[in-house]
């Protein structure tokens, strides 16, 4: 790989991991705001109807999941980020790195993406129920 390549290729993948982190972080704040504002809105209300409740019930657990799945991102991301340092560590002494700790950061990098897609997954599922929670509520 040429050095202008490397170049590019290392400012891309920054440029990945900071929009990758603004992304999670954005849907874990639009989660937890939905949240509150669902349990508020039903502490103060009597919902129009048994399904209704239903549906704001499940947008409320969906949320939680999506708010719990953020975390978990977090943390197994910041996982990561300590093993690719033990690893960038052993290289700049030259010493040998082993295959396992190689798997190992990519399978958590794997993970990662994972609790992503599925973080916001849930959100929007989340965020249709609580949707439909307040355009049902407001015509009744």
């Amino acid at each position: 790989m040429a050095a202008e390549d490397k170049e590019s290729f290392i400012r891309w993948q920054s440029v990945t991991r900071d929009y990758f982190s603004s992304a999670s972080n954005l849907v874990l704040g639009l989660s937890t705001g939905l949240l509150g504002f669902l349990v508020s809105g039903l502490i103060g209300a009597q919902p129009a109807s048994r399904c209704l409740l239903i549906i704001a019930t499940c947008a409320m657990n969906l949320l939680a999941v999506s708010i719990g799945l953020a975390v978990w991102c977090a943390i197994n991301r910041l996982r990561d980020f300590r093993d690719t340092t033990q690893i960038a560590r052993c290289r700049y002494k030259n010493e040998p790195v082993s295959s396992c700790d190689r798997q190992e950061t990519k399978a958590l990098g794997n993970l990662s993406w994972r609790l992503f897609w599925w973080q916001l997954f849930l959100f929007g599922i989340g965020a249709g129920g609580v949707a439909i929670t307040i355009i049902v509520q407001m015509w009744s």
